[in-house]
């Protein structure tokens, strides 16, 4: 039995993959804005979540080689495996956007665009008070803000759903775009069920 340091190896993978995070949301950031080019940024999103899943598949061997984790098991592989859905999540609208073959783009792209953002920028402050192993008011402040991204996401989402299906008539177009708006409403929830993950670790470890 291989036995890696207690706490180190860990917090280290975490934060690649929080950092490939933050990559492919700048790259999101780009793709909203611009809205041409799909195949590139479909590109370039491929390689960051190709490396994502590396460092994912890096925790989970690491997992496997662990005697004494830093925190439970099941949550190291529960935190591992949300974080690596939302990498996924944002590549995947990207990727249907070019697929889809999508040419205007819809309102919800722009409205979700600075959500997912912020959401990206405070899983880095989850992840420093991940490490810490305390329960602070910066966590406490990381978690209250991560459930009001989401709630502002639901509403996004509802309206935009309601919009779809009043100027749309094309079934085939609503059902492409209907798959785009659920994937970006997902990465909110993920976002949330990731702050939840890492508070859980935080107050059993108190």
């Amino acid at each position: 039995m291989r036995f890696l340091p207690k706490q180190d190896n860990f917090f280290v993978l975490f934060r690649g993959v929080s950092s490939d995070l933050q990559d492919i949301v700048a790259v999101f950031r780009e793709f909203s804005d611009d809205f041409s080019d799909f195949a590139s940024y479909s590109k370039k999103a491929k390689d960051i979540e190709h490396s994502a899943d590396q460092k994912i598949h890096d925790i989970i061997s690491a997992l496997n080689k662990t005697f004494i984790t830093p925190f439970d098991r099941e949550d190291i592989y529960m935190l591992a495996s949300n974080l690596d859905d939302i990498v996924d999540l944002i590549e995947n609208v990207m990727q249907n956007v070019y697929l889809f073959n999508v040419q205007e783009k819809i309102p919800a792209i722009t409205a979700f665009t600075p959500l997912i953002s912020a959401g990206a920028d405070n899983i880095e402050k989850l992840m420093a008070c991940l490490e810490r192993q305390k329960y602070t008011k910066e966590l406490m402040d990381a978690k209250i803000y991560m459930h009001k991204l989401e709630d502002q996401g639901d509403e996004i989402f509802s309206n935009a759903l309601k919009d779809l299906f009043a100027d749309h008539h094309d079934p085939i177009e609503i059902i492409k775009l209907k798959d785009i708006l659920e994937r970006l409403e997902r990465i909110m929830d993920k976002y949330q069920k990731v702050s939840d993950i890492i508070e859980g670790i935080i107050v059993k470890s108190t």
